[in-house]
């Protein structure tokens, strides 16, 4: 079995295996896969410009901008493209690019573990007592869910942020209320007022499109990407978030790998011929 370090207590030892923790998960699985709803139309048009918009947008970005390390459940659901995929990831991440993703499986081992931090990025998978080290983390992240997200990005995405560092370079208004703050690097944060807090609603960057709703304390709960763009796969998925722990420490053990020696080594190319642990099987025929 994989070696996870102790020191990380919520990583290390949470019990994830009862039968109220099941039946939970089994409900929320049918209200996320029960259909897929149409994709969210933006703002179109250049706006209202709104040159006021600074304190907005630093109380709207604030709580996204405070995360610097963070632990927390994920029960994902969604598709790339004809690929369903589907699954409960215990992960932490820390800045500026450390992230550990597990995914749970009802008994016995992960089905994966994602590591990334100082060292090398590697995918081990537990089950099949293989291991990926020649690949990204951006590679990685892809081969599993259809992301091609550093760990910094895959942060400042389920946050709210969108990207690392939101820098902003103007605002407009739009006729459904929203605000949209164009930021560096293409992207563009759009904001609404929720139970009168100034909140973060959708966001765009390049070959990204990004829904963030059930706000809690200023970050999102439920967080929905979509990619797009010629060449690539379309990937829709929608992420519940919980059981949330921001700005605990986290033991930097937590992001370096731990591998057996009996692991054989796997290429990334050979995962994506198999597919990955999030993949849920087609229905079989009646």
């Amino acid at each position: 079995m994989l070696s996870v370090p102790r020191s990380s207590k919520r990583l290390a030892t949470r019990n994830v295996g009862s039968s109220g923790s099941v039946a939970a998960l089994c409900l929320l699985t049918l209200l996320l896969c029960g259909c897929t709803s149409p994709r969210l139309a933006l703002p179109a048009g250049s706006g209202a410009p709104l040159p006021d918009y600074d304190q907005l947008f630093d109380a709207a970005i604030g709580p996204c901008r405070q995360v610097r390390t963070i632990e927390l459940m994920l029960a994902i659901s969604g598709k790339t493209g004809d690929t369903s995929l589907r699954g409960r990831v215990r992960g932490a991440l820390a800045q500026p690019g450390s992230l550990r993703l597990e995914g749970l499986s009802p008994f016995g081992p992960p089905g994966f573990v994602l590591v990334a931090g100082e060292k090398p990025a590697v995918l081990v998978l537990p089950r099949e007592r293989r291991v990926i080290t020649n690949a990204t983390s951006r590679d990685l992240l892809e081969a599993l869910a259809g992301l091609a997200l550093s760990p910094a990005d895959f942060l400042a995405v389920i946050t709210g942020c969108l990207v690392p560092d939101p820098r902003p370079l103007g605002a407009q208004t739009y006729g459904n209320g929203w605000v949209g703050v164009d930021l560096e690097g293409d992207a563009t944060l759009f904001f609404d007022r929720v139970d009168d807090v100034s909140v973060m609603v959708a966001g765009r960057r390049p070959g990204l499109m990004v829904e963030y709703d059930d706000h809690m304390r200023g970050l999102p709960r439920r967080v929905r990407v979509q990619t797009s763009g010629a060449g690539m796969a379309t990937t829709d998925l929608t992420a519940a978030i919980s059981q949330v722990s921001i700005n605990v420490e986290i033991d930097a053990r937590a992001f370096v790998p731990s591998v057996p020696d009996s692991f054989v080594s796997m290429s990334l190319e050979a995962l994506q011929e198999t597919g990955g642990p999030l993949e849920q099987p087609a229905p079989s025929e009646p």
